[in-house]
């Protein structure tokens, strides 16, 4: 549903810029689109109560090298597969040192490679991935819920590549992800990765994003924190600010002085009731809609009015709405099918 939106004549601000879901690990399946010769390929997902903190997240199978299956963590906030688990078999460990700071902990390790497997379907080359020597509660939380990693799906740059980039053919041009709650019964509404998704016909809303130039690999990347969003909070002006997309992350974060006068609690969260809004650019109409809570993956919303300007959507929006991403053209589509 779409909501109608008053565009003023100067608009706001421009700133630079886990108990598992049973559902069945299935072959790939391949479906011919409509408007180019390609199929796609529909991955089950699964939903787990996030460790350690409130809300939901996705999880998905992969195979790394021979490996067996193993779970990993859906994250558009980061890029790249990382692992905490034993090397799997098949993958070459490297000397080269690997550090990062993921969900505010540091984390360490090396880098390693090895061909990713996504339900049958294979990297046309070894993926760099890096393998976590670091152990901490943040670790362990996931260890416990039997999650051995995380894949990175930002479609940024960075000290790894995303490893659907690297998928055959038209596989690699785009993707959806749309992630059922998980008390959802609801076959259409089922967790999914799609692999080779085109633009939805009846996206609700569209984002354009910055290039950032290419990867070590050749292919294209571009700047997924600086979304062309639009937001409005009850009582305020409308300020478009750099969106970022991400499924890591289960609760909603406002940054930047600019929101320095949202109504907070104690703990910087913004107060039950206050309606969230989002339009895409120029949009006439507001796409999304939500008054805050306490609840991650949902309506929880943390204000930071410090530092540079962005507004970190959280998981909520791949709950609401299937989310495609198209790397050839750098857009990000939100479409209302399978909306949970």
């Amino acid at each position: 549903m779409t909501f109608p939106r008053m565009i003023p004549t100067i608009v706001g601000i421009s700133l630079l810029a886990v108990s598992l879901v049973a559902v069945p690990a299935t072959a790939a399946t391949t479906q011919p689109t409509a408007d180019r010769d390609s199929v796609t390929v529909t991955v089950p997902l699964q939903t787990i109560n996030t460790p350690g903190r409130s809300g939901q997240s996705a999880v998905l199978r992969i195979r790394v090298g021979e490996s067996r299956p193993i779970k990993v963590m859906v994250d558009t906030g980061i890029i790249g597969l990382h692992l905490w688990d034993a090397v799997p078999r098949g993958a070459q460990v490297t000397t080269t040192r690997f550090a990062q700071r993921i969900s505010g902990q540091n984390v360490k390790g090396f880098l390693a490679n090895a061909p990713l497997t996504i339900s049958g379907v294979s990297t046309t080359t070894p993926q760099t991935f890096a393998m976590i020597s670091t152990d901490n509660p943040y670790i362990q939380r996931w260890k416990n819920r039997g999650v051995m990693g995380i894949i990175g799906l930002g479609v940024g740059s960075g000290n790894l590549t995303n490893p659907l980039m690297s998928m055959p053919g038209e596989l690699s041009a785009g993707w959806s992800l749309h992630f059922s709650r998980n008390n959802s019964r609801v076959s259409k509404d089922a967790s999914a990765l799609v692999l080779g998704a085109v633009p939805p016909a009846d996206a609700a809303m569209h984002f354009t994003l910055p290039s950032s130039g290419v990867d070590v690999l050749g292919n294209r990347v571009w700047d997924d924190h600086a979304a062309n969003g639009c937001w409005k909070f009850t009582g305020g002006v409308e300020r478009c600010v750099d969106t970022w997309f991400d499924s890591g992350f289960t609760l909603m974060r406002v940054k930047g002085r600019a929101f320095a006068q949202l109504p907070v609690t104690s703990t910087k969260r913004l107060r039950d009731g206050v309606l969230v809004e989002l339009a895409a650019g120029s949009s006439a109409f507001y796409g999304y809609r939500f008054r805050a809570g306490n609840q991650g993956s949902r309506n929880l919303v943390r204000v930071i009015p410090r530092g540079k300007t962005v507004i970190n959507t959280g998981n909520g929006v791949y709950f609401n709405y299937t989310v495609t991403y198209r790397v050839d053209t750098g857009d990000i589509y939100l479409s209302e099918k399978g909306r949970s």
